[in-house]
């Protein structure tokens, strides 16, 4: 079993590190992003206004709508954006869109706050400095709001780039890992490299 989530995580992610080194936004995207979270004077508790907004202004607003942060994958769905499987926030690519269900969504008894009630949308960002951030309603160090736990588990890449084909929301995760697996070797013998350099013990 943790074969199977080790190797998942590299097939998703091309390396351990996908997430710091492959945006899918240009670094000057980013950190526009992050800027303009922080003062675009959209309420705390707002997370849905203000991903909107922050989507529009970097030139990604094509077919979206607003919605609470726990609406936003069918919003970006039918935007054409599309899922990658994420074992965690923190390793989801920058310039990807995480989604967070509402406690009443996960069958858990609300915790009062507008994320436990109406679930949480971010963009993973940058900082000036270079940090990662999770922005949406306010630039946060820390994924997920007030529901961090209620992850839906997929980063959403806005249409046009992803690296990797990516799965349909309940896709079997059997067949997934099988074709991810395959494409993974595919990609590392175009490029001369193994994959027991990037992970040992996974060639083995």
């Amino acid at each position: 079993m943790f074969f199977r989530c080790a190797f998942a995580v590299l097939i998703l992610l091309p390396v351990a590190s996908a997430a710091d080194t492959t945006p899918f936004m240009s670094r000057m995207t980013l950190v526009a992003a992050a800027v303009e979270s922080a003062t675009d004077h959209i309420g705390s508790g707002w997370c849905g206004r203000g991903m909107l907004s922050i989507l529009k202004n970097a030139g990604l607003g094509k077919g979206l709508a607003g919605g609470d942060g726990q609406d936003w994958e069918l919003i970006l769905n039918r935007a054409g954006w599309k899922p990658v499987r994420c074992s965690s926030p923190q390793r989801a690519p920058l310039g990807s869109v995480l989604v967070y269900l509402g406690d009443a969504r996960v069958g858990k008894r609300p915790r009062g706050t507008p994320g436990g009630n109406y679930g949480h949308v971010e963009m993973v960002a940058l900082g000036t400095g270079g940090q990662r951030l999770y922005v949406s309603d306010n630039p946060r160090v820390a994924p997920g709001g007030t529901v961090p736990d209620n992850f839906t588990g997929r980063a959403w890449i806005s249409p046009g780039r992803s690296l990797w084909s990516t799965p349909a929301v309940g896709e079997d995760i059997e067949s997934i890992l099988q074709e991810r697996k395959r494409m993974a070797l595919q990609h590392f013998r175009r490029n001369g490299q193994q994959v027991v350099t990037l992970s040992p013990g996974i060639g083995q």
